[in-house]
């Protein structure tokens, strides 16, 4: 329904001001409503979590399993973190983070981030934002059920991404996906939108902040087909159930 968007920002002022008519403490839940972990194996696909130099002069990446020290540059002796230099100077310092990139027998490459919140709300937006940001296109947005063994289905929100490139490397465009879905404690959608109702209404009703988590799996694909699909069904599938914890009832920490 085009409209759907429209009414939950109704609903949300409507609870605004009930808001603002009542003092509301509001506890944040320390606990996250997902495992902030990326394992090693995921069936044919296997894994390495990524670490980021945040020397400007530097500012290379590295897979864990190349360094002798995980929070050492081994190329200029600096500190390394979970995320890059503008992830770290743009998001709230209480902002955990994951990054890591997954091989197949065929060698296809998955990049999988794990964003988890702070205190802060500002710690995760629309996705949307960011990728146009770098540069890409969206071609096309659409919501993909992955099968899931536990229950019926997981959606998950699919932009078929378009990035120009320099003439000179014989390659006009790169053509990718961005898939990616948000989490919380016992609540999943695949929608910003309504990612923002929940987190207002447990804020306003239930007088919790809870923090909520953004997964996202990236990839290339072929313009001419849709065989990525089958890839993020396949890949969301596994990552999934590395993830979901048994989460407390909405509303409560």
């Amino acid at each position: 329904m085009k409209y759907r968007p429209f009414i939950i920002v109704i609903v949300l002022l409507l609870l605004a001001v009930l808001a603002l008519q009542f003092t509301v403490d509001v506890q944040v839940a320390d606990q996250a409503g997902i495992r902030m972990l990326l394992p090693v194996k995921l069936g044919p696909w296997t894994g390495t979590e990524l670490r980021f130099c945040h020397n400007a002069a530097c500012l290379k990446e590295f897979a864990r399993e190349q360094l002798k020290d995980a929070g050492k540059c081994p190329a200029c002796g600096a500190e390394l973190f979970t995320m890059t230099l503008v992830e770290y100077e743009s998001l709230p310092k209480d902002t955990e983070f994951l990054k890591g990139k997954y091989t197949n027998s065929v060698g296809e490459d998955v990049f999988v981030s794990i964003v988890l919140s702070g205190r802060e709300r500002e710690s995760i937006h629309r996705p949307e934002r960011c990728l146009v940001g770098q540069g890409n296109s969206i071609q096309k947005s659409y919501v993909l059920e992955a099968p899931l063994k536990d229950q019926a289905r997981l959606d998950v929100m699919v932009l078929e991404t378009v990035r120009p490139l320099d003439v000179r490397s014989g390659r006009r465009a790169l053509t990718g996906y961005y898939a990616y879905w948000f989490a919380g404690q016992g609540r999943e959608t695949p929608h910003h939108w309504e990612r923002m109702f929940w987190l207002a209404w447990d804020r306003i009703i239930h007088s919790v902040a809870h923090r909520w988590a953004y997964i996202a799996i990236a990839g290339r694909r072929e313009a001419d087909s849709n065989g990525f699909q089958k890839q993020i069904e396949d890949f969301a599938s596994r990552l999934y159930p590395q993830l979901k914890l048994a989460a407390p009832q909405p509303g409560k920490a």
